[in-house]
């Protein structure tokens, strides 16, 4: 049933629902009228320890300055400054050029008792964030004089907006799966950037002052595949965004008020209590919340300040032999829904973590609902190898939502995948794509020397892009829970 005129503005004709006026920014469509420059992703990657940085922040805001530190090999260093968009389909734009810096080679520190690896080299260069750097995702691409180059990522963001969606980059799954020096929240390495596992440790601590792996998208980490093809379509699209980390989530959840809508990215698994209040209080206020992944809010984590501020240190210990398990036992880091925690994903979305082996066609079920408007699709309709990486579920045997919606139903390797809808009356609506690859599924695999930009994949991306325009555009109108409530429908299926 629905609840306002609104409801009927956005729904009444078949097409693709549309976006209001106000969901679009004319700033964002100036910036992608810029030239772009396509070289970001051409050349040469550098060998292990030859050219690795990292920032002293994942995010800053217009007047900061951010600060880098780089080891190299290289006698001198280039800094080319991309800011990551539409462009013409180039993907990017570099806004700032740094040459001559001096190189200097750094050692890697020896993990500390909890496997932290914690660099503390010198400051390369720095830039200040003036009006040359409008918000949005950055990539620095280092280079060194043989003309190989690295990533270092970074975010620049605008404390005082009111956009209407919150494009928020998953960089505490980032750092969790971060290789780089022999240790991350997985395992330990002993080959050079985690090229040999040993399985015989893990870090229950890791630091993000180090870089990223060079396995790990030559250090631009999970940005290229799990995030940059929804940014891309933003920017095409020229949405009201304001850009955050997780970090920002953590730090500054109580802006959410500010938003319709936040989007989750391909993986956004590691949360801190304030991270998951922040959330959850958000949506009862009427924030809608997309995730367009699987296994998120998962693991719980804390932070400790380390060198270069607050929040740069991550502990997750995934049992109650955390030590402030004794005298504080809420912040033990458990998985979330273990004890003392006891606070599994499904409570608020009525989706829930199902396993690892995600792969298979997407099953489209419930078609005439909003999410698949204008697809072309049937129930049944199947979307070959659509899905894989990790996977969600609704499980009828865990704590959900009364009214939870199916969108799809799709066996996958592990079990069953599905894509799951809530909105309840007064509150926003959270969206669950129940896969790893939604994000990945918009263009194909990034190829990190071929001048990667998205591309169609057929009889995917199509109808992949029709639904996520679907959920931005009700997520833009305002709390869901007033305009489309979900229809419990989970009985057709279990």
């Amino acid at each position: 049933m629905l609840l306002s005129s609104r409801a009927d503005a956005i729904t009444s004709a078949s097409s693709v629902l549309a976006l209001p006026d106000y969901a679009t920014a004319s700033w964002v469509k100036k910036e992608n009228l810029h030239p772009g420059d396509g070289a970001w992703l051409h050349g040469h990657l550098a060998g292990d320890g030859t050219l690795d940085g990292y920032a002293n922040v994942t995010s800053a805001a217009l007047g900061e300055t951010v600060h880098f530190f780089v080891s190299t090999t290289s006698p001198t260093i280039v800094a080319k400054v991309y800011r990551m968009g539409y462009y013409q389909g180039l993907g990017a734009r570099r806004v700032a050029t740094r040459t001559g810096i001096k190189g200097s080679l750094h050692p890697t520190p020896a993990p500390d008792q909890y496997g932290t690896v914690d660099c503390h080299w010198p400051v390369t260069f720095s830039l200040d964030i003036d009006a040359t750097f409008p918000p949005g995702q950055y990539l620095v691409r280092l280079e060194n004089t043989r003309n190989q180059y690295r990533f270092i990522p970074f975010m620049v963001r605008d404390d005082d907006s009111i956009a209407t969606f919150v494009y928020m980059s998953s960089v505490t799954t980032w750092q969790a799966y971060n290789t780089w020096g022999g240790f991350s929240l997985y395992r330990e390495t002993s080959g050079p950037n985690g090229t040999i596992t040993t399985n015989a440790n893990r870090a229950v601590r890791v630091s993000f002052n180090r870089p990223y792996s060079v396995q790990f998208a030559n250090g631009a980490a999970d940005f290229i595949g799990n995030e940059f093809p929804l940014l891309f379509l933003a920017e095409r699209l020229g949405l009201d965004m304001t850009y955050w980390t997780d970090i920002d989530l953590d730090r500054r959840g109580n802006r959410l008020s500010r938003h319709k809508a936040l989007l989750s990215l391909g993986h956004d698994e590691y949360y801190s209590p304030a991270m998951r209040n922040a959330v959850t209080s958000a949506v009862k206020r009427g924030l809608n919340v997309a995730f367009f992944g699987a296994n998120f809010i998962y693991r719980k984590v804390r932070f400790e300040t380390g060198a270069n501020g607050v929040d740069r240190l991550m502990i997750n210990y995934r049992s109650t032999a955390d030590p402030i398990s004794a005298t504080n036992p809420s912040l033990a880091t458990v998985n979330w829904s273990q004890y003392p925690s006891d606070l599994p994903e499904s409570t608020f979305s009525g989706s829930i973590y199902g396993g690892a082996d995600g792969a298979g066609s997407l099953v489209v079920a419930d078609s005439a609902s909003w999410l698949w408007r204008g697809a072309g699709l049937r129930d049944g309709s199947v979307l070959p190898a659509a899905l894989g990486g990790e996977f969600n579920h609704f499980n009828p045997q865990v704590q959900n939502p009364a009214n939870v919606q199916i969108f799809g139903h799709s066996p996958v390797g592990g079990g069953v995948g599905d894509i799951t809808y809530v909105a309840e009356k007064s509150q926003g609506g959270v969206f669950c794509s129940g896969t790893g690859y939604w994000i990945y599924r918009l263009s194909n695999a990034p190829k990190m020397n071929g001048g990667w930009v998205p591309r169609a994949v057929p009889g995917v991306t199509a109808p992949i892009t029709t639904a996520t325009k679907n959920i931005l555009a009700l997520f833009a109108h305002g709390p869901a829970g007033n305009i489309m409530p979900s229809v419990a429908n989970t009985a057709r299926f279990y």
